[in-house]
This record gives C-alpha cells, sequence and structure tokens, in this order.
C-alpha cells in the first residue's frame, strides 16, 4: 500500500529541532522531503551537542532521518536561481528561519509562489511572523520562559526548565497539522497558499485546560513539583526502596479503590476526604499519611496493587529505563534500527502514528551533509553540463571528504 503522503515533494529550509522534526513526521509518512542545506555549515544541529558517533551527531541523526540533503550557496543570485528551479516542482516549502530571512535571501512566499502558484509554503518560529517579538532571537527554552510554562514547572521555590524541549516539538506537530490540511485543501480548491504557526502559540495552546482557570482567576498555575492544583492525591510518592511512582486519583471512584489498596476504608466517607474538593482543602493532613504509608512497601508493589484495582499509576523511570526496559514500549515497536553510511549501526523512534494498512516507514538513514546534492539536481531536470558548472563555481556541494 501507498504511504499516506506519497508523492507529496518538499523542500526543507530548515535547521536545529522544530522544522526538521516536522519535516521528519511528513517524511516518514511518505513525502519526499529535501533538505536544502547552507552550503559552508549546514543544519546548525549538525555541529551541536556533546554525543557523536564517527563524527556524526546524535542530535541531528535523531531528526532527520527519511531525507535528503542539498548543499546550496543561497546568498548568490545563482543559488536562488537553482531554489526556484526546484521549487517550480514541489508542492510544499518549509522554513523556520528568523521573519524576513527567506525574503531577504530571494526565496520567500511572493517569491516562489510567483514560479508555482500551487505551492504550499509554511514558516514556523519562535514568536511569529509580525509582532513585537518577531526580529528577536529564540529557542524552545526561551519560548518556556515566556509562555508561562516555564513558571508552572518545578518545585515552589524556583521554576524549571521542562526537560525535553517541548515547544519545538508542538511547533514541528502544528507545521505538519497545518501542512496536511493545507494538501487537502489544495486538492478539493486546487488552491496553495501561506501555513505559519509559532513555538509560542503552540507553548500557549499547550497551556490547556490551564488557560481556563487562569482567565477565571487572573492568576498563573501554582508552581507544586508533581502535584496538582485542584486534583488530590495526585502526584508521586516514594517506596520503602527509593523508587518513585505517579499516582493519579481524580475520581472518586479511584479514590475508592484506593482506599481499599491502602487498607483505609473509613476514609471513603470522611468528611476531611470524602470527594475532591475536600481531598484539595485538606491535602496537607492526607499526604503525609499516604507518604508514610506508601514508605511500608516498595514502589513497584503499589503500582501492582493501584493497577489491579483500576486506578492508575506508574514508576517513575528515565528515559533509557523507558526505551529499553519497558515492556510495554518494547511491545509498540517504537525503537527501530538504521545502517548509517558514517555512524554505522543506530538506533531511533519510529514514528507515532500508524496507518493499519499503510504504516509509516523509514526508507532512508539521516543523511551525511550534502551527499544526494548531484541525484537530487538530476532528478529535477538539470543537465550533467550544467550540473558541473554549478559545482565548479561553489554553488551547490556534495558530501565533505574526511
Amino acid at each position: 500500500m501507498a504511504l499516506p503522503l506519497e508523492g507529496v515533494r518538499i523542500l526543507e529550509l530548515s535547521i536545529m529541532t522544530a522544522g526538521p522534526v516536522g519535516n521528519m513526521m511528513l517524511a516518514d509518512l511518505g513525502a519526499d522531503v529535501v533538505k536544502v542545506e547552507e552550503i559552508g555549515r549546514g543544519d546548525y544541529s549538525r555541529n551541536l551537542g556533546a554525543v557523536f558517533r564517527n563524527g556524526e551527531c546524535t542530535q541531528f541523526m535523531a531528526q532527520n532521518r527519511n531525507k535528503r540533503s542539498l548543499r546550496l550557496d543561497l546568498k548568490k543570485p545563482e543559488g536562488q536561481a537553482v531554489f526556484l528551479r526546484l521549487a517550480r516542482e514541489v508542492d510544499v516549502i518549509t522554513e523556520n528561519f528568523r521573519p524576513g530571512t527567506t525574503d531577504r535571501l530571494g526565496v520567500g512566499y511572493e517569491a516562489v509562489r510567483s514560479v508555482n502558484p500551487r505551492i504550499i509554503y509554511a514558516s514556523l518560529s519562535a514568536f511569529g511572523q509580525t509582532g513585537p517579538y518577531a526580529h528577536l532571537p529564540a529557542n524552545e527554552p526561551v519560548v518556556q520562559a515566556l509562555s508561562g510554562l516555564m513558571a508552572m514547572t518545578g518545585e515552589p521555590e524556583r521554576p524549571a526548565r521542562i526537560g525535553n524541549p517541548y515547544p519545538d516539538f508542538g511547533g514541528a506537530a502544528l507545521m505538519a497539522f497545518g501542512i496536511c490540511a493545507a494538501l487537502l485543501r489544495r486538492e478539493r480548491t486546487g488552491e496553495g497558499g501561506k501555513v505559519e504557526t509559532s513555538l509560542l502559540e503552540g507553548a500557549l495552546f499547550s497551556a490547556i485546560p490551564r488557560d481556563g482557570e487562569t482567565f477565571v482567576t487572573g492568576k498563573g498555575p501554582e508552581r507544586m513539583g508533581t502535584a496538582h492544583p485542584v486534583f488530590v492525591p495526585y502526584q508521586n510518592f516514594r517506596g520503602s526502596d527509593g523508587a518513585e511512582f505517579f499516582l493519579s486519583c481524580f475520581t472518586d471512584g479511584f479514590w475508592r479503590s484506593l482506599c481499599d489498596v491502602v487498607n483505609r476504608p473509613t476514609w471513603v466517607d470522611e468528611t476531611r476526604f470524602k470527594d475532591n474538593p475536600s481531598r484539595c482543602e485538606n491535602r496537607d493532613q492526607l499526604i503525609p499519611e499516604l507518604e508514610a504509608i506508601f514508605a511500608s512497601q516498595p514502589a513497584g508493589h503499589w503500582v501492582k496493587a493501584l493497577g489491579e484495582r483500576n486506578v492508575p499509576a506508574a514508576l517513575v523511570q528515565d528515559l533509557n529505563q523507558a526505551l529499553r526496559q519497558d515492556p510495554q514500549v518494547k511491545h509498540l515497536g517504537m525503537i527501530v534500527e538504521q545502517d548509517h553510511p558514517r555512524a554505522g549501526r543506530i538506533e531511533t523512534l519510529r514514528t507515532p502514528i500508524r496507518f493499519k494498512d499503510a504504516p509509516a516507514a523509514i526508507r532512508r538513514p539521516p543523511p551525511v551533509f550534502g551527499q544526494d546534492t548531484e541525484e537530487v539536481l538530476r532528478e529535477f531536470g538539470f543537465e550533467d553540463a550544467e550540473i558541473q558548472k554549478l559545482f565548479a563555481d561553489g554553488i551547490v556541494a556534495g558530501a565533505p571528504q574526511r
């Protein structure tokens, strides 16, 4: 069966994480993504971080599979002409530079639309394409700070950065979603168009349902560590072995079952704890009692006992434990392997979207910088003599030698 986006051709002008991840999601679903990289250094993430395999950055490899890499000098008119020639033949262009950058390079939306009226041009930025912050430098922790996410995360004494780049992933998913919607619209109407989203908009949207509480109270959510402002008990607890587990008790049915598990049947009707508002009001009394009970047995004992009574709970695992040891993750087959031409055998996460009759496929490993330049140009109709001249003039380049 054909993959859902098979036949869709994308030119990617994006770097770092949000744009590349969004394009990888589309590539996993069958789109042909050509990653157009700055001729000198390419995507910044090729050289970021501290973990490399045979000179290839793990950050880049984690978010750029199923793509081809073309090195192109967009600062020269000849390079811009090459890009616009490619743009005539594709369905989608994506970029996540600071607003105005692609216009200055001569490959912005209006320039592309003049050669391809059906183009879908997607722009993902930190703060949006216009406004008082549009021109400012930013990355996802800056957006965490500005959006309120950081202020509601951590212990009461101090805010904390969310451990993973959540605004980047939110922006990636929103961009991919917008592109798919635009492709459907074009299928129905024949019209292309501009798609825009930002990390800030995605981060704010991800605050649902905390936004509703904020609109009503006029105050931002308190930092409560792993606890919750309106559900109790709903937080981490520690077992006798020192391991922690999260208990998610947010209905009265779960509460009754929890009382059975901890052998406190009288709590069900006790005035202090009989319903969630009462438990919230008397949190300072309930939580220490539960902590003392849970400290009597290992965390795994409580997770098993709670699960048997249909109360949501889970061990707090680190990422390595989740990826390599958790039986449900193994069952889902989230880890897949690829052979990379330089890094060797690498592990990566498969796309989390499933189509029963047309499963997403990992067809290509993350590309070596510029490895597909000649192949892409030839595929887009460039003659051998043209290609040789572009290489000779330094407009394009292949994979650098080591």
